[in-house]
């Protein structure tokens, strides 16, 4: 199984720490998917600065095929990124990189060599969906964005996560037959450590969290969508799919950062101020 991710890749911050880790939701996905044991690719723009270097050296070393990766004469984007007592992290700043996506004939065609593609609410390609899921079975993540933003992206995708923070069961089944009615077959819902509910078809199975001590829930989502994504196309039945997803995203919460690779902190670009 193949999957490629595309669009959006960062470099998180951490203050507290003075590490910086590489992320990204488009990026996570398929080092996740790699790591679950897929093929992966990523296609997406970094910067030339150390942190640029960073997002780029750790594809390499996690196997993520980078022929489409570009590099822009600028700084990569960037978070900073504090954690709680409880593990949850919060965002100090951000900063968006300078420059955006913008898919062409060669890189879809690229992506036409893989089973699936995965995509998201940063990923800002929004408006190439149409052509990303002529080439493969669409996954998109849109995070806590609202209905007006979904509604008319789901037509266009196989598979969408949602994050179900804050809804209780009757919300999540409401949530999933909303969206399936609009396109997606297959539906993913997370709400942290009150497990997640997926659906394929008439099908659904609710997954307990793996309990765990946290430390950092950045990137626990992604391990999720990417490890199920895999399973189930292996495969797997919902309900193992489920699990090893769960497996994962809980394996994620009990350390900093996404997937590791993590790098003293860099200056920020002259040209950035955040707050």
């Amino acid at each position: 199984m193949r999957l490629c991710g595309v669009g959006d890749n960062v470099v998180d911050r951490y203050l507290h720490l003075d590490l910086m880790f590489p992320g990204g939701n488009a990026l996570n996905v398929a080092v996740f998917a790699r790591r679950a044991g897929a093929e992966a690719g990523y296609i997406g723009i970094i910067g030339d600065d150390l942190s640029g270097t960073l997002v780029r050296n750790a594809l390499v070393a996690e196997k993520v095929e980078i022929t489409r990766l570009r590099i822009n004469e600028s700084f990569n984007a960037f978070s900073q990124i504090g954690i709680d007592q409880d593990g949850n992290r919060y965002f100090i700043g951000s900063t968006p990189p300078p420059y955006r996506l913008r898919l062409d004939r060669a890189d879809l065609d690229h992506v036409s060599t893989y089973d699936f593609v995965h995509t998201g609410d940063y990923g800002q390609v929004e408006g190439q969906l149409a052509d990303l899921s002529a080439a493969a079975r669409l996954s998109f993540d849109f995070g806590s964005k609202p209905a007006d933003y979904a509604d008319p992206l789901l037509p266009h995708i196989r598979i969408a996560t949602f994050s179900g923070s804050g809804l209780d069961d009757a919300g999540v089944l409401a949530l999933i037959r909303w969206a399936q009615a609009r396109g997606p077959d297959t539906v993913i819902v997370t709400r942290g450590a009150e497990g997640s509910t997926v659906a394929v078809g008439e099908a659904i199975h609710h997954e307990p969290a793996v309990p765990v001590t946290v430390t950092d829930s950045l990137g626990a989502g992604d391990a999720y969508t990417a490890t199920f994504i895999v399973a189930l196309g292996a495969g797997a039945s919902l309900p193992e799919a489920a699990h090893r997803a769960a497996a994962a995203a809980g394996e994620v919460c009990t350390r900093f950062g996404a997937f590791g690779h993590e790098a003293p902190m860099a200056p920020l670009p002259v040209t950035v101020t955040t707050g």
